[in-house]
């Protein structure tokens, strides 16, 4: 091989080898949600329904306003320090929404329960 195609291929394994060190790192998908017990709660303004995951420190589910009376339900997550964390609302009647609520860090659920706005 002469010095010409010694060099050249030299020089592309030095850049091939520099392409792929500055390559992002492909992401792990996140881990699946581990849901165990079912809920459900209903009152007047609407009804809510889903699953306790991940040890409780997670309420997944969805909450449906059934009255047109201008208040809109939600879901409420009692945390066991003490404290809360609340659902979007759904409204107006027929409407329904996500219940998606996360417990702070070392903390968990103890009780759901349906609430309502104005609206």
């Amino acid at each position: 091989m002469n010095i010409r195609k010694t060099f050249a291929l030299a020089a592309a394994t030095a850049a091939l080898g520099t392409g792929l060190a500055v390559a992002p790192a492909a992401h792990a998908a996140p881990a699946a949600d581990s849901c165990t017990n079912n809920w459900s709660i209903k009152d007047g303004r609407g009804y809510a329904n889903g699953k306790w995951c991940n040890n409780d420190t997670k309420v997944k589910g969805t909450v449906h306003d059934t009255k047109s009376d201008g208040r809109c339900p939600f879901v409420r997550g009692r945390l066991n320090r003490g404290g809360h964390v609340d659902s979007d609302w759904a409204g107006p009647k027929g409407d329904s929404s996500p219940v998606r609520l996360s417990a702070p860090r070392g903390q968990h659920f103890t009780s759901v329960s349906m609430q309502s706005i104005k609206c």
